[in-house]
C-alpha cells in the first residue's frame, strides 16, 4: 500500500453508499416531520374552531346578562 495521498483509494473507502444511506435517512425524517406537522396543524384547526364556539357563547351569555340585569332594574 502506497502513503500517497493523492492516490486512488478505490471503491473500499467510497463515500457515496454512506452519503446515499444518510439522503435517505433524512428523507425519511422529512416524510415523519410532515406527518407530524399536518396532525399538529389539524390539531390547531381543531382547538382555534373550539376556542371561536367559547367566544361566541361567552358574547351570547355577558348580552343575556346586561339584558337581564336591565329587566331587574325596571320597575315591575
Amino acid at each position: 500500500m502506497s502513503e500517497d495521498p493523492t492516490k486512488e483509494i478505490g471503491e473500499k473507502y467510497q463515500t457515496n453508499p454512506t452519503i446515499q444511506t444518510v439522503l435517505e435517512r433524512i428523507n425519511v425524517l422529512d416524510e415523519k416531520l410532515c406527518v407530524r406537522l399536518d396532525k399538529i396543524e389539524t390539531r390547531l384547526d381543531k382547538i382555534e374552531t373550539q376556542l371561536d364556539r367559547v367566544a361566541s357563547v361567552a358574547f351570547e351569555t355577558r348580552a343575556d346578562l346586561r339584558e337581564l340585569k336591565t329587566q331587574l332594574k325596571e320597575p315591575a
